[in-house]
């Protein structure tokens, strides 16, 4: 068989998003220093350069329909393996099937999905499908506690095992540690939150969180007198943060000292920044586990069952999380102040737990 590659890595990755971003940069090193697969084709939307990452190709444009689907066929036909990497990837009958033709191509045996999510299912359809998944691709690692419940229940005897989310991974790397620097501020992260796969959203409850976004940041700044910051993590044209962010920004009091930090592709850059913030409210998941990484406080705007999980999972005090449509302002602006004042409480787990939990998708 004519194998070019040793590897081909799947995800969403090109697509101006930080948490993304992390996943591309570990999938790649993993492969690499971890799998000894040196020579990979990645998979992404657009073309990316950075120089933590090299050069990275984007998929062809569609010349005609299923253009890009047939790209996907040939670089999985000329891999060794399949690397499905970091994610809420099981979820759909339609994309769990492509991802089922891509391992046949390349070698069920040997591929694998490491740090994913899995469900909740579209349909009972998508749940059968992603059991045969399961059984067939040679090595599954989720990333929380009920995916592995879910694939014990739909798919007993496969090779599946309870890891970790794979960008704690970034703190390997000894030239890329965090620089100590004097922490100052407090960063926010809003998102809209999907009610569909097709990303449409309720228009009163995203107006509801703007709200009450604004009382939370005017009352934070008021009682702890730290300047505001509202970072993006995602620069989709229409998802992306700064529409939200900007919504905020107009209705903020003149009184608040606020910046807002554009999506950054550069996930060490970011990682360094969070870490130089004395705490963060993050809706976006990878904004809390960039927090948890970079030891900064973080509370957590849970507006999904993967944002609950990872809470659950690292022990997150209770009182540091909080519900994506009803949002306590008061609560939330008390929270930081205090942890200002006092100190805060950190997570039970410790980063150092986290990377070797990581490092389970690998071995």
């Amino acid at each position: 068989m004519f194998k070019q590659y040793h590897a081909y890595l799947i995800g969403y990755y090109g697509m101006q998003n930080t948490g993304d971003d992390v996943l591309l940069y570990i999938s790649r090193w993993a492969s690499q220093h971890l799998l000894g697969a040196t020579h990979n084709k990645v998979s992404s939307a657009g073309l990316i350069k950075c120089n933590e990452f090299g050069d990275i190709q984007a998929m062809p444009e569609s010349r005609f329909r299923g253009h890009q689907r047939l790209s996907h066929y040939k670089n999985a036909l000329q891999s060794e393996k399949v690397i499905f990497g970091g994610g809420s990837v099981l979820h759909s009958s339609k994309d769990i099937d492509f991802k089922r033709h891509l391992i046949k191509l390349a070698g069920q045996k040997a591929s694998r999905a490491v740090g994913v999510g899995i469900g909740p299912f579209e349909s009972l359809k998508a749940e059968k499908v992603c059991a045969k998944f399961l059984n067939e691709c040679g090595f599954t690692g989720v990333r929380d506690q009920q995916s592995l419940s879910i694939a014990q229940t739909i798919a007993p005897n496969a090779n599946v095992k309870l890891t970790f989310d794979l960008a704690p991974l970034m703190l390997c790397h000894q030239t890329k540690c965090l620089v100590s620097i004097e922490r100052n501020g407090i960063m926010f992260n809003f998102c809209q939150q999907a009610i569909d796969p097709f990303g449409n959203v309720n228009n009163d409850n995203e107006q509801n969180r703007i709200d009450m976004a604004v009382l939370a940041i005017e009352q934070t700044w008021q009682q702890t007198q730290e300047p505001i910051f509202l970072v993006d993590f995602n620069n989709h044209s229409q998802f992306g943060d700064f529409r939200i962010h900007q919504q905020i920004m107009l209705r903020i009091s003149t009184d608040v000292p606020i910046t807002h930090i554009a999506y950054d592709p550069n996930p060490f850059k970011v990682l360094q920044r969070i870490a130089s913030f004395k705490a963060t409210v993050s809706m976006r998941l990878h904004s809390a586990i960039m927090s948890f990484m970079a030891n900064t406080p973080a509370l957590s705007i849970n507006y999904h069952e993967k944002c609950r999980n990872w809470c659950e999972q690292i022990g997150m005090p209770k009182t540091y999380q909080f519900d994506a449509q009803n949002i306590d302002p008061q609560q939330l602006s008390q929270q930081l102040n205090q942890g200002v004042g006092t100190g805060f409480a950190y997570p039970t787990m410790k980063p150092e737990e986290a990377v070797q939990a990581t490092l389970l998708n690998w071995t």
